[in-house]
């Protein structure tokens, strides 16, 4: 028995999984971008060592994208992003990604967040790529 078409099927799958690829690192990219500055342009500036601490980079090959703030520069990061003590504001969801910064308790220095609204905002534009870029594989 042969089965006629399949050399076409699968030269088809394959353009469209490229395409699904570089459709989807486009949007990582754009996402990522967008987080990064977004919370720039968001982050309070004293020292201006916390926006001169910000960071994006790239992963497997351009399909993960990471967005840091804070490290050795500025390792109050966390604190400004979510407050200390009665000025604490954690975002729902985010609860035990911010308990992983709980020291005491104390303090009283205002939330100011500047990287999970960026997160937010764009985290929505990038899935709303993901389902054009499933719409239109499906066609």
């Amino acid at each position: 028995m042969k089965i006629r078409g399949t050399s076409q099927v699968l030269n088809r799958l394959k353009r469209v999984s490229s395409q699904a690829t570089l459709q989807t690192k486009s949007a990582v990219v754009r996402s990522t971008d967008g987080i990064f500055k977004d919370a720039l342009d968001a982050v309070p500036v004293d020292t201006s060592d916390l926006k001169r601490s910000g960071t994006r980079f790239y992963g497997d090959n351009q399909l993960t994208g990471t967005v840091v703030f804070g490290g050795t520069l500025a390792p109050y990061a966390p604190y400004v992003e979510f407050g200390t003590g009665s000025g604490v504001r954690i975002p729902e969801g985010f609860g035990a990604f911010a308990m992983q910064y709980f020291i005491s308790g104390k303090g009283r220095m205002k939330a100011q967040p500047y990287l999970i609204p960026a997160f937010i905002k764009n985290k929505k534009i990038f899935l709303r790529d993901m389902r054009k870029i499933a719409k239109n594989i499906s066609k």
